[in-house]
């Protein structure tokens, strides 16, 4: 046979839990607005980030193939020799020490025998939403590569330094 079944009767829900859900969730919106808005800013900052790292790595690289002779069109942050923050490369700091001690001469005489480096730095500012304080922050890159070497004679090399001393060339 079959034994009766009871039913239990359903537990309704009291006010006071769908009151609590309902002040989790407005307490909980705007920390979720936040962490967001934090991820967006972090994603535009770092793909700025990748583009300028891009843009500069061509403009150096290119610069250099070309034997530190013609930069491309919007490559103006590209520099040759040891003016600039990279020096020279990988000479010894004394070698470039007397290359600026020399000046024009030495970088004509030094640079024939060691070769020149380009390097560039490139920024670009990313905005930082209010949230975060306002403002921005800067995207910067750098990179620094041995320029391609022109061949030269030693007399092409006695005249750069002929000509560095005495600027009567053209």
């Amino acid at each position: 046979m079959n034994a009766p079944t009871t039913r239990q009767p359903r537990r309704r829900r009291s006010h006071r839990s769908r009151g609590a859900a309902y002040a989790e969730t407005v307490v909980m919106i705007p920390f979720f607005v936040a962490v967001l808005g934090c991820m967006m800013f972090v994603h535009k900052a770092w793909s700025t980030k990748l583009y300028t790292m891009q843009q500069n790595r061509h403009c150096v690289v290119s610069y250099a193939f070309e034997a530190c002779q013609r930069p491309l069109p919007g490559c103006s942050q590209v520099r040759v020799g040891a003016d600039t923050a990279a020096g020279a490369g990988e000479r010894p700091g004394a070698l470039n020490s007397l290359q600026n001690m020399l000046g024009g001469a030495g970088s004509a005489l030094l640079g024939g025998f060691f070769g020149q480096t380009a390097s560039g730095r490139l920024t670009r500012p990313v905005n930082r939403p209010t949230l975060l304080g306002g403002g921005s922050v800067n995207a910067l890159a750098g990179n620094s590569m041995a320029c391609n070497t022109v061949r030269s004679t030693p007399a092409d090399v006695a005249r750069q330094l002929f000509c560095a001393v005495i600027p009567v060339c053209p």
